[in-house]
């Protein structure tokens, strides 16, 4: 007998998965009824635990994925660690990885059409619900709609069209759908949205904070009708030529889209503000009622050497994660390395006229005796040597430094040496070629006692690129005197935040001919960076770019993996086979220092200064360092033809549903032994 479709294999996720732990019952004998358990009919008849059901949702990963962060590793903004795990963009990986439904890792399908049938019973059992406040009705099923277009859209920018349903299959439909129109999939998320609003004005007083809210839904919907545009431009440009069934065909214009997210955005403009310090919004245990906060997801940290994405609380005010306990150990997030592309976009401010350059253009880059060379491909790298290179890293763009990790940089109070990072190779004990072969960049971390800032078994937590990632990795939990705080410390990631607000609405202006208006938002960026105001070409292409590069600098390792579906979605819009960020090797940074060693906690690889002699009687040696491509054949992106831009329907779904069209460039591809 042939089975079910996806969509009705996963959508039995049952109305009762939440904290109540609700069962069928019937009436005890004595007349008593049981207080642990609750029948459906009663279920939806109580408020609170109609207000748990939906505070359910809050916890989704939209498609089951996990990629939210990871995807940055897919961008140029930073290299990952694994050879194995992350050449994404093998055929082989790629087609693989995660999407064949016969694997241990099917996720990102069923669990989306799992959510999906969730949000439609919440929608048919909340309206249906007489006992539930006209204004409560109004709040959940305004929280059900957006959360439906939430998981569309983060199915959307995995698959590009899937088959649309808008409420809760029973055992007797057919399941066997179609996909939907990539435009009208839009369009329904769009519509949804509008639905959230509307029904948001309906309902009395105010969510609670980290409760979705008109205002989150308009946000989201200018970031939705972003990408909306950029389909649309796409389907302009006759990019998808094998899309044989016109699933990828749009009849608006972006333009349409555009004025969408213009007015969305614009309507948020005054309510909300940048918060000062940008920092803060990564190391602040109150960053969740900043000024700039839209929607933040809180959490409670049980492991102080990271962000866990899944230690995080619902609107219930229920924290989850490992133990309550405060760990002694530290370290960044492994796997996530910046890149010298991303570093590189950071600017400096010249010692000699206060003017914003790039790094290598300054009178400190001058001082460090820069010499500027070519390789085949006619990218540019940079070398340079002197007792004063970590000068490169000062008077940056002050998002640099809430960002990167780099040599020099501290994890605790700068008054205590011993809480400084050093990502140095030690020239004279170490063959550099072979360190980096093995992904240990940085011979010269310290160890510290009950704290582990590298570890030194393992490779992968090792960088590769010369700097370490540093957003959520929180350097708060020393006290001044340097000793470790106990308390478990609560902090936030943001799904959405005012500064994206202004992106999108400068994005949106200047693509509808507005770029005066959209250098005024680009500048209330910059300015809360640290730097001067805009002044380059006012023409429509060059603030279009100037955008891209604030969105690049502003949310780099952010949820939800901003810079790679940027990076597709302009890619469509501009028509484009082959993106040239995804297209070639990353690059990194060696610094070459010698060091000296002992066993002491705090003293392993301190750099020698000059005059001193190292133990085994070397003396003092100028550093010098140099940027390079990351040339190892794992470290190579290739973004291959159109077939990237989406992922391929595994061949599992190809055969139980005929209806489903391969995603365009994976037409007659091998899903088995692929070569």
């Amino acid at each position: 007998m042939k089975s079910k479709l996806n969509i009705k294999k996963y959508m039995w996720a049952g109305m009762f998965a939440v904290a109540v732990g609700a069962t069928m019952t019937s009436c005890d004998p004595l007349g008593v009824e049981p207080t642990t358990k609750v029948d459906e009919e009663r279920f939806w008849q109580n408020p609170q635990l109609a207000r748990s059901y939906v505070n359910n949702f809050y916890f989704i990963d939209a498609t089951a994925s996990g990629d939210n962060f990871t995807s940055e590793q897919w961008s140029d903004n930073c290299q990952g660690n694994y050879e194995n795990d992350w050449d994404t963009y093998s055929q082989l990986t790629f087609n693989n990885r995660r999407y064949d439904e016969n694997s241990p890792y099917s996720g990102p399908w069923s669990g989306a059409y799992k959510n999906l049938y969730n949000i439609h019973v919440g929608i048919e059992k909340i309206n249906s619900s007489k006992a539930l406040t006209e204004s409560l009705k109004s709040q959940l099923l305004a929280e059900c709609y957006f959360f439906r277009a939430w998981v569309y859209f983060d199915m959307e920018k995995y698959w590009g069209t899937v088959p649309y349903v808008d409420h809760a299959l029973s055992v007797n439909e057919e399941t066997f759908l179609p996909q939907t129109k990539r435009e009208t999939l839009f369009d329904n998320m769009l519509a949804d949205l509008d639905r959230s609003i509307e029904l948001f004005g309906k309902m009395s007083g105010t969510p609670e904070l980290g409760l979705v809210n008109v205002n989150v839904a308009k946000a989201f919907k200018s970031r939705v009708a972003l990408y909306a545009a950029d389909a649309a431009s796409a389907s302009a440009k006759g990019l998808y030529t094998d899309d044989a069934a016109g699933l990828f065909k749009f009849e608006k214009n972006a333009q349409h889209y555009y004025q969408i997210a213009y007015d969305a955005a614009k309507d948020l403009i005054g309510k909300y503000d940048l918060e000062p310090n940008y920092e803060d919004l990564f190391t602040s245990e109150t960053a969740h009622t900043s000024v700039e906060s839209i929607w933040p997801v809180m959490f409670k940290e049980n492991q102080r050497g990271g962000f866990n994405p899944t230690a995080k609380n619902g609107p219930d005010g229920n924290y989850y994660g490992n133990s309550d306990k405060v760990t002694r150990s530290w370290s960044f997030r492994t796997g996530l390395f910046p890149t010298q592309d991303l570093v590189d976009c950071y600017l400096q401010k010249d010692e000699a006229d206060g003017k914003w350059k790039h790094w290598w253009e300054t009178k400190q880059a001058r001082d460090l005796n820069i010499a500027v060379t070519t390789d085949k491909d006619g990218n540019k790298e940079y070398s340079g040597s002197g007792d004063n290179y970590r000068k490169m890293f000062e008077n940056r763009d002050k998002r640099f430094y809430a960002t990167v990790t780099y040599d020099g940089a501290y994890m605790g109070p700068t008054s205590n040496p011993i809480y400084q990072i050093q990502t140095w190779i030690d020239k004279s004990t170490m063959d550099d070629q072979k360190t980096l072969q093995y992904s240990a960049l940085h011979s010269g971390y310290r160890t510290m006692e009950n704290i582990e800032s590298a570890p030194t078994g393992r490779a992968s937590s090792q960088t590769i690129s010369g700097y370490y990632s540093r957003k959520y990795s929180h350097f708060d939990q020393f006290n001044d005197d340097g000793t470790l705080k106990t308390t478990q410390r609560t902090s936030c990631y943001f799904n959405i935040r005012y500064a994206e607000v202004l992106l999108n609405l400068a994005e949106a202006a200047v693509n509808l001919d507005k770029a005066p208006e959209a250098i005024t938002y680009i500048n209330k960026i910059r300015e809360r960076a640290g730097l001067s105001a805009y002044d380059g070409a006012t023409d429509k292409q060059s603030v279009y770019d100037e955008v891209k590069v604030e969105r690049r600098l502003e949310f780099a390792f952010e949820n939800p993996g901003f810079r790679y579906f940027d990076l597709l979605r302009w890619g469509e819009a501009e028509g484009k086979t082959v993106i040239p960020e995804l297209n070639k090797a990353s690059r990194g940074i060696m610094i070459f220092r010698v060091g000296k060693h002992s066993n002491i906690a705090g003293e392993n690889g301190v750099a020698l200064e000059p005059g001193e002699t190292n133990t085994d009687g070397k003396n003092y040696e100028t550093p010098t360092f140099r940027t390079y491509p990351m040339d190892f054949s794992y470290y190579k992106r290739k973004f291959d033809n159109v077939r990237y831009y989406f992922t391929p329907y595994a061949a599992t779904m190809l055969i139980s549903n005929k209806q489903i069209q391969q995603n365009p460039g994976w037409h007659g591809f091998k899903y088995q032994n692929n070569n």
